[in-house]
């Protein structure tokens, strides 16, 4: 801690991690820090060593990380000074990378704005569904992105992205991961805040019918290799749905998601995953690919 720099925000070592993850696992974070603006950020990343790799986690939705020593430093942009939405004069949103996909959907449906309404759908921060251009029910990110800001994890200095620079494409955008998110600027269309609603209350119930909502899960497990062989698709036809182990399943109600269900480890999610993995391609020859990203260490392997 001695060779970090001073921050306004909060700063600890040794910092238990599971509760920042939907899968309510993980071990401990080498190093914690919530900064309270992007000053107080560029100033931590500017003078911060630079040998201890650096973690960005948001609502810790599409992340797995392992029970051992996360190595390094965890940022978390949770202050308010990062979740705020204003709506711009030419009718565009500023969104803080904290800002919930949810809040946005709700703040458009507000604004009587159109075509964000997927949003409610991501149960995930705006920062961390341009990282993976997530997207749900023919729409994605992509879709609405003016521009993003950005500081460099190595100097500290803020650039602004835009949407042609960013490079999205299926589950993926390019911009390295040198970069912090810190604001995002989108854009819908026009609308009625009825209609809005109404579409935003349809999207409710298509997930909560289909998907585990409510549990212990990290969304989508795997990326659909092609429309015509969805992941969960082939994890069902692999007799994979259902499977268990140690505390994790394969929701019966989705077979794309996997669930913590019984005070599951990470390890358990991660060998229920290639476990999967496996099935599914001695099955069909298709190596699945993960949607979600997991980091850190096994708890074994540490001393």
């Amino acid at each position: 801690m001695n060779d970090l720099p001073k921050v306004k925000g909060d700063l600890f070592e040794n910092y238990e991690i599971a509760n920042l993850t939907r899968f309510k696992t993980g071990g401990v974070a080498e190093v914690y820090f919530s900064p309270r603006d992007t000053d107080d950020l560029s100033n931590f990343l500017k003078k911060s060593p630079k040998d201890m790799p650096i973690h960005i986690i948001g609502f810790g939705s599409n992340i797995l990380i392992r029970d051992g020593v996360l190595n390094g430093i965890v940022i978390r942009l949770q202050n308010d000074n990062f979740s705020r939405i204003e709506k711009l004069d030419d009718g565009s949103f500023r969104c803080g990378a904290f800002a919930s996909c949810v809040a946005i959907s709700k703040f458009a449906a507000e604004n009587d704005v159109a075509g964000m309404e997927f949003l409610f759908g991501i149960p995930g921060t705006i920062g961390g569904a341009i990282l993976t251009n997530a997207g749900c029910f023919g729409r994605e990110v992509k879709d609405i992105i003016v521009s993003v800001e950005a500081v460099d994890k190595l100097t500290g200095k803020s650039k602004t992205f835009m949407l042609d620079e960013c490079g999205f494409s299926y589950r993926k955008c390019d911009i390295s991961d040198e970069w912090v998110f810190t604001s995002v600027i989108i854009k819908g269309k026009p609308g009625k805040k009825e209609e809005i609603l109404k579409t935003m209350d349809e999207i409710k119930t298509k997930k909560d019918s289909s998907q585990p909502t409510y549990t212990k899960t990290s969304g989508s497990t795997f990326k659909n290799p092609n429309s015509e062989n969805p992941a969960w698709k082939l994890i069902k036809d692999s007799g994979c749905q259902g499977m268990k182990l140690g505390g994790a399943i394969v929701s019966p109600k989705h077979a794309n998601f996997i669930v913590n269900e019984n005070n599951a480890t990470s390890a358990d999610i991660e060998d229920l995953a290639e476990k999967v993995r496996l099935v599914v391609y001695e099955k069909f020859g298709i190596m699945l690919e993960y949607e979600i990203k997991i980091i850190g260490s096994r708890k074994l392997e540490n001393p």
